[in-house]
């Protein structure tokens, strides 16, 4: 029994030394200069916005959605290992204590990121309604409350393997948790605001006796938890190489006439395998869709040509910055260490397949912004973009090769 009670111990001082031993590379100059720089300018462009507002803006409507979602995804942190299955199995009544004090630290991470979520909604809310610092505390509140209620239901859920409760659940609770902030925030009869949080108790009540007498689902507690560490590794791959990563290579076969492009010849053979990579990797593929997405979603309602420019550099140092690990990637593989091809190949067809997806990036911010009504905007956009291309992949890229080929 005290070998149990000293498993959770353990477990956290390993996760907080993995945790601190990545934060050192993702907090490194760069990143804080671009955090610096991108928050500076969210948050001075956020408070020129909210003194623009109407009374006719959607302030109910907006909060509730966001907070919503954030209440939703609830994650819990477990901390497991696969060989758990085996060796802790027989366990599970004596670990209640443990997964306890896991609960305990996801509500509180989870409740420290809705204060920040909460905290930067606030000045669009105290504008429209002109509410003051106890509205601010009682949300606050609110917000914990639910999130609990979000933790326990994500708990129970995890009792079952039922595909339609694991996609029922989040929908059936994102869609309670946003009626309810909304019309609490539109300050709504009670009668509505009971008639939801009824639903919800009974909604709770549903699921804990559907569940009751069930065991836990290790195969999913231990999937969960890998997928939230992955999830963590990826973004710690983008400033080091991380062993642990675990990536996904999906065929896309309708992307091969693309390679068609590539030249027969020794000197192509690494341009042709980092294409492969970049387009069969989610993390690679994935990352360079959500940030040339996300850019060309601001990009499209941004008219001020500072504005526009700084986005445009920002996500393409983004892109380029955490495409440099495909590099390195497969150097652990024998078999390339075979290819018959001079070394200097590699580094030419990477740093030439970096130049182009940073220039077919910045195409794609110039016709954006186009599309959004500026066209003088949207030819200053893509001159930049492609100067920073030209210079990220042939001045700036190099100089982080030789840094990465010393380790």
């Amino acid at each position: 029994m005290k070998q149990i009670n000293e498993l959770w111990p353990e477990r956290l001082q390993e996760f907080i030394k993995e945790m601190r031993r990545y934060f050192k590379y993702m907090f490194n100059d760069h990143m804080r200069f671009v955090l610096i720089f991108g928050g500076g300018a969210a948050i001075y462009y956020y408070s020129q916005w909210v003194k623009q507002l109407t009374p006719e803006f959607p302030i109910s409507l907006v909060m509730s959605l966001i907070l919503a979602f954030f209440l939703t995804i609830s994650p819990i942190i477990t901390l497991l290992k696969e060989g758990d299955m085996v060796f802790l199995l027989p366990l599970e009544k004596e670990l209640s204590d443990y997964f306890r004090k896991g609960m305990r630290l996801s509500f509180t991470i989870q409740a420290y990121l809705l204060l920040l979520v909460l905290a930067a909604l606030m000045p669009m809310y105290f504008k429209a309604t002109g509410a003051g610092l106890v509205s601010f505390l009682y949300l606050f509140g609110l917000l914990l409350l639910l999130k609990y209620w979000n933790l326990r239901l994500h708990w129970d859920t995890m009792k079952t393997t039922e595909q339609g409760t694991q996609i029922a659940d989040p929908l059936i609770r994102f869609i309670l948790n946003a009626s309810a902030l909304y019309l609490i925030i539109e300050k709504a009869s009670w009668w509505f605001i009971l008639a939801v949080l009824l639903i919800m108790v009974a909604f709770a009540l549903f699921i804990r006796a559907s569940v009751k007498n069930k065991l836990l689902k290790w195969e999913l507690l231990i999937e969960k938890e890998q997928g939230r560490m992955q999830m963590f590794y990826r973004m710690a791959n983008m400033f080091t190489d991380v062993p642990h990563l675990k990536s996904k290579v999906w065929r896309r076969k309708w992307l091969d006439p693309v390679f068609r492009f590539i030249p027969f010849g020794d000197k192509n053979t690494f341009r042709y395998l980092y294409s492969r990579t970049l387009v069969r990797t989610s993390e690679y593929s994935g990352l360079i869709v959500r940030l040339t997405l996300i850019a060309a979603v601001i990009l499209f309602f941004v008219n001020n040509l500072y504005v526009a420019v700084g986005v445009s550099l920002l996500f393409l140092y983004l892109t380029g910055f955490q495409l440099l690990p495909i590099f390195k990637r497969h150097d652990t593989k024998v078999w390339i260490h075979l290819y018959p091809v001079q070394p200097i190949y590699k580094k030419v067809d990477f740093y030439r397949l970096l130049f182009q997806v940073l220039v077919i990036q910045g195409l794609v911010f110039g016709g954006v912004t186009a599309l959004g009504g500026s066209f003088v905007n949207a030819g200053l956009v893509l001159m930049v973009s492609l100067l920073f291309a030209f210079i990220f992949g042939k001045r700036y890229a190099p100089g982080r090769i030789r840094k990465m080929e010393q380790y």
